[in-house]
């Protein structure tokens, strides 16, 4: 392989390997972006969860604390019987008082006095109360069939007046002998919830959602809102799984099962869900990977864009590297090489002369220079043209190349005139017999236009160390004796001999 192509090589190597070390680069930086981007969005939604589990048992605590007031009032008026209950829970006094506590608070709907058959007595929302029976109710049957003072979080109810959903937190009502009396609710309301969750999900931007659920996996409040969804059960794997692992109340999950509300839609998601502490409830908050990778994407496009630029950069710099060195080597080259022949000229020969001297000084080792010059040129030139001159000059170099090893150098140094150095030759008549190879090459008939040129060359060699130790001694003497050849009738190899 030439060295101009090793070189041109090598830079292509180099130009690759740096385009692949980018496209590695990019790739390690894309895969640590979006690591930190999901830690980053997996830490944002695990704080969001906390802060809403927070509000939750907030609100839960204020709805308690409404129904223990109403407990504590009837308890006060130390009420034994259910008519005395009725009677109590049935004024306009306890209407008044509903009405302020609920409004004081946008989040409480209603509050409620029922009595022991289901019967509404008196409640917040006007006075006196239509007639409502709530016997049909899930808190109604439970509290009346479970002597449980706990509260009891109900399934969300659509108001049949303003269609708007509640949810309610109940409580008995019992005498000192632990009689069941009746029993009072607290109704939250899902829309201003919802409203709250709307606010946070639309922050968060499309592809978030928040959920507020009863323990056993109940959808009480959700966003985005999906009316037919409330009051149903959420049976997806995540949710069921930190439920059943009673020790773990905070989890983040990473999935691509169908969501709740798209249940034959596979949706890549992460979830975070948060038990609150005191109630028997969760909070769920989602988003979808377009959504917590969104940032990433821009970002990755940015390093994909920044390395696609370099690589172009690289690539560029390396056809301009690689045209800028073969353009130095063609002009060197020219300035080493005859332009007709193709052949090295005298000022390449004279810097191989010098290497080859000093080899076989270091080597103790021989070589032979040898000129040659082509008989009756000039004859030629002056009767068929300096075509036919020219389409000699470059077969005579052929044939003279095709004599020699690859290791040694054949020149053109003149019109006519050649030199031919043999590199690490093992005795004088070595150089002889390539010579006289040469010159029956350069007997052989040489075709052009239709005709045929015939020459002839007279040789003359010099050998090192026998010749001279100097390069201009060897030259000379190498000159001597192909003037001597042409003195004694051309078309002959004269080795150098002292006079």
């Amino acid at each position: 392989m030439s060295i101009k192509r090793k070189n041109t090589r090598l830079v292509l190597i180099a130009g690759a390997t740096l385009s692949l070390l980018l496209i590695a680069n990019a790739a390690v930086s894309i895969y640590l972006l979006r690591q930190n981007t999901i830690n980053e969005r997996t830490g944002q939604l695990s704080n969001l969860t906390l802060i809403l589990s927070e509000h939750a048992s907030q609100t839960m605590f204020s709805a308690n604390t409404m129904l223990n007031s109403m407990v504590d009032a009837i308890d006060q008026a130390k009420i034994e019987t259910t008519d005395q209950y009725n009677e109590f829970a049935s004024q306009k006094s306890q209407f008044e008082i509903l009405t302020e506590k609920t409004n004081s608070n946008p989040i409480m709907d209603v509050a409620t006095f029922v009595a022991i058959d289901g019967r509404v007595l008196n409640f917040s929302r006007q006075y006196p109360p239509p007639e409502i029976n709530l016997s049909n109710r899930d808190y109604f049957t439970w509290l009346s069939t479970h002597d449980d003072d706990n509260t009891f979080y109900s399934l969300p109810v659509q108001n049949k007046g303003n269609e708007k959903w509640v949810f309610y937190l109940a409580r008995r009502v019992v005498n000192t002998r632990n009689e069941l009396l009746g029993f009072v609710l607290v109704g939250v309301s899902v829309e201003v919830f919802t409203e709250l969750y709307k606010r946070i999900g639309e922050n968060l931007g499309e592809g978030a959602g928040l959920s507020l659920y009863r323990d056993d996996r109940t959808l009480l409040i959700r966003w985005p809102y999906v009316d037919d969804m409330i009051g149903k059960i959420n049976s997806n794997v995540p949710l069921m799984s930190i439920l059943s692992q009673k020790s773990e109340s905070h989890k983040i999950y990473f999935t691509d099962e169908p969501s709740f509300s798209q249940n034959t839609v596979s949706t890549a998601r992460m979830i975070s869900i948060q038990k609150l502490d005191r109630y028997p409830l969760l909070i769920a908050a989602s988003m979808t990977s377009e959504l917590y990778l969104s940032g990433w994407y821009e970002s990755s496009l940015g390093i994909l864009y920044a390395t696609l630029v370099t690589i172009l950069f690289v690539v560029i710099s390396m056809a301009l590297l690689i045209k800028a060195y073969l353009h130095n080597q063609q002009i060197q080259y020219l300035a080493e090489h005859d332009k007709l022949t193709a052949l090295p000229n005298r000022l390449l020969l004279e810097d191989r002369l010098k290497q080859a001297l000093a080899l076989a000084k270091r080597n103790n080792k021989k070589f032979a220079l040898i000129y040659l010059d082509i008989d009756h040129f000039k004859k030629i030139n002056d009767t068929l043209g300096h075509d036919a001159g020219d389409a000699l000059l470059r077969e005579t170099a052929i044939r003279m190349v095709s004599c020699i090893r690859e290791t040694d150098t054949v020149s053109r140094v003149g019109g006519d005139e050649f030199v031919i150095l043999l590199y690490d030759i093992e005795k004088n008549e070595s150089a002889v017999h390539i010579a006289q190879k040469i010159l029956l090459e350069i007997n052989k008939d040489v075709a052009f236009s239709g005709q045929i040129l015939k020459t002839s060359a007279s040789i003359g060699i010099s050998v090192y160390p026998e010749h001279g130790h100097e390069v201009a001694l060897l030259e000379k003497h190498a000159d001597i004796a192909m003037y001597i050849a042409k003195k004694n009738g051309r078309n002959q190899v004269r080795l150098f001999t002292a006079v």
